[in-house]
């Protein structure tokens, strides 16, 4: 195969992988009420469905591209794309909770390897003149698979099963993995040195403990958290005093770079857990179908992919941190509107949905920049996975928390249905954490810019 067909194949592949990408982190939302029906679940195994997967994923995905991009993408590509398409296989065939959970934790492991990989082998084979165009192809991808992700899921609940929900990404998985084996080539990073391999290990127990202790907090396991900061310790001294770290930790001294990924933290924790809740204020409390519901949540991702057409651009002229400020605004009125959810009409709920969509998209972009312009070239790519990390990071820490607000108030073993009251409670408990951090973060960036 000729170069210019490889880099046609390697196109196709990068805008397939990341469509699912964007697909599948929020694909199972709308699906969830249909599953603890149909299996019988509490809102802790509910909780834990996509608890699961993203503490996997989240993990994971350093460490695993580190190993991946130095012994070969393609080749761990192909085995992620196999083990993919065998835990959505087994999702989808589970009879009990035990195998829907082994099933999303080997989704986990193979998102974190797709998701270290798409990038690098596209940078790779793409030449630099053609790679921008290239990679806005890809992003108009991932947001067409998250403007259709809520509704196609809501419509495959209601006209065939949950169950269907977890074979929709099955073709696109084997049609990628044809892909790969049809360009027959390997792609490696010869400069990276794999020799922190107890940097790894102790990476991954810290982030596993420290959301596990989380979820945990209302059965009082504080030593799972504790033990959590202990292993982060330990995980700084080694880092520090090792001659090759894969982690470093240099980078953090730079106040901005904190900044921004702090601001990353916090503006995904509250919009994921904000999409999450909404979902089940809108099925359990107000009736709504899931076909209604993946309709009424699309509102958010078409206003995303609307702002975020230009507030690359408006990042060219205007202070990164102002763009953030203002998108931070969009996102605290529209958790202060989800605060009320059970007194303001459903129209508001609408609008709730579509600040959010501009204020998400409206922090993407200029974000990403303010903090990748804050390193040198070298660390660049170590920023991007730490940003995209911290990003997930805010999405599994907002989902674990509401696990164990929920496991306070309705207790461990309780359901939604018929518990409205309770889970209300538990919702304006979390939208009041969410509050003061996105406060917080709001009063930091204005802050630094005044301070300059």
């Amino acid at each position: 195969m000729n170069k210019l067909a490889e880099d046609k194949w390697v196109t196709i592949l990068g805008c397939l992988l990341l469509f699912c990408v964007q697909f599948i982190v929020n694909m199972v939302i709308v699906a969830l009420p249909s599953m603890a029906l149909d299996l019988h679940l509490n809102v802790d195994m509910e909780n834990a469905i996509n608890l699961v997967f993203l503490i996997t994923s989240v993990a994971l995905m350093i460490p695993l591209g580190t190993y991946v991009s130095k012994y070969g993408i393609g080749r761990y590509l192909k085995i992620s794309l196999l083990l993919m398409t065998i835990g959505l296989l087994l999702s989808a065939f589970s009879t009990d909770i035990n195998m829907l959970l082994f099933s999303r934790f080997i989704q986990g492991i193979a998102a974190a390897i797709i998701n270290s990989s798409i990038y690098v082998i596209v940078a790779l084979q793409l030449p630099s003149d053609r790679l921008g165009y290239v990679l806005g192809i890809m992003g108009s991808c991932g947001y067409i698979g998250l403007c259709l992700s809520n509704t196609i899921s809501g419509f495959v609940v209601y006209y065939l099963s949950w169950r269907a929900v977890f074979l929709i990404l099955v073709p696109i998985y084997i049609i990628s993995l044809l892909i790969l084996i049809k360009l027959n080539k390997e792609w490696y990073t010869d400069h990276i040195e794999v020799t922190d391999h107890i940097g790894s290990i102790l990476y991954v127990l810290f982030i596993g403990l420290f959301l596990y202790g989380i979820i945990e907090l209302d059965n009082n396991d504080m030593w799972v958290i504790l033990a959590s900061f202990v292993i982060l310790i330990i995980f700084i001294y080694v880092e520090r005093h090792i001659s090759n770290p894969r982690y470093d930790l240099k980078i953090f001294r730079n106040f901005k770079y904190l900044l921004g990924n702090y601001s990353a933290f916090v503006m995904y924790f509250m919009t994921y857990i904000a999409s999450y809740i909404l979902n089940y204020y809108l099925q359990h409390v107000l009736g709504y179908d899931a076909r209604l519901t993946g309709l009424f949540l699309l509102a958010t991702p078409l206003a995303v992919v609307f702002v975020s057409a230009f507030a690359g651009k408006l990042s060219d002229k205007i202070d990164e941190r102002v763009l953030s400020s203002i998108a931070l605004i969009f996102i605290l009125i529209d958790v202060i509107l989800l605060f009320f959810m059970d007194v303001v009409p459903v129209y508001m709920l609408l609008v709730a949905c579509i600040l959010q969509g501009i204020g998400h998209g409206l922090f993407s972009s200029p974000n990403n920049r303010f903090v990748l312009t804050q390193v040198d070239k070298k660390d660049l790519s170590n920023a991007s996975a730490v940003l995209s990390t911290n990003k997930d990071v805010g999405k599994s820490v907002s989902l674990a928390m509401f696990t164990a607000i929920c496991g306070f108030v309705l207790g461990s073993n309780s359901t939604l249905d018929n518990n409205a009251s309770s889970f209300i409670l538990s919702s304006k408990i979390t939208f009041a954490i969410a509050l003061f951090l996105g406060i917080i973060t709001l009063i930091l960036l204005i802050l630094d810019k005044i301070k300059e």
